[in-house]
């Protein structure tokens, strides 16, 4: 009966010289090793990069709200309210609210309908706010109201507005285009930061 090949035997190639053969594998090791860590580190960098270019595009893309109020207009008394974005990028706004120490609404929609109902045809004028979408650089009226000549009525609401302005409180949540949501309050606190501007955001 004939016996079959042999598989084929490996043999590692000795070199003779004991502390040789055990440098040689350390060594690949050491290499191995070398390479997984450059590996990871440059892995971490590039993670590192990411994020820090994530970071430059979100502060060239962050707005930031402001209101002012002033009582003239071109040189004639009347009063106005303005919310600007002074930020670097657009200004989604969710909702927008303004009221005084008793609640009292002051947005542009409640205070037109009180003013008409002092007497008709008085000049009023708004914006709507809540949902607009104000680019940077960009403002929007909450309103104006020019100040009234001939209605005594009117004239004294008025000049109650316009000595009682600067202790309405108003506050507004936005987004930026990168869905990042804030309420501002505009005064001297930061915004904070919101998941998102639902209406479970508004006080």
């Amino acid at each position: 009966m004939m016996e079959g090949p042999e598989p084929p035997h490996h043999h590692h190639h000795k070199t003779g010289l004991p502390w040789l053969d055990l440098v040689v594998p350390l060594a690949v090791i050491c290499i191995s090793v070398a390479s997984l860590l450059t590996s990871l580190q440059s892995e971490k960098s590039m993670q590192a990069l990411v994020e820090q270019n994530r970071r430059l595009v979100s502060a060239q893309s962050t707005p930031l709200l402001m209101l002012d109020t002033s009582n003239l207009t071109d040189g004639k008394p009347a009063i106005s309210m303005k919310i600007s974005n002074v930020g670097t990028g657009p200004a989604q706004i969710g909702w927008f609210r303004i009221v005084d120490a008793g609640g009292v609404d002051y947005s542009g929609g409640a205070l037109y309908e009180r003013v008409q109902k002092l007497g008709t045809h008085l000049p009023f004028m708004s914006q709507q706010i809540s949902a607009a979408l104000i680019r940077s650089g960009d403002e929007r009226l909450v309103f104006e109201w020019p100040k009234p000549v001939r209605n005594v009525i009117a004239l004294a609401e008025w000049d109650k507005l316009n000595s009682t302005r600067f202790n309405l409180h108003a506050s507004a949540c936005y987004c930026s285009i990168f869905d990042e949501c804030k309420i501002t309050e505009f005064g001297d606190s930061h915004p904070r930061p919101v998941s998102s501007c639902d209406t479970t955001s508004e006080r």
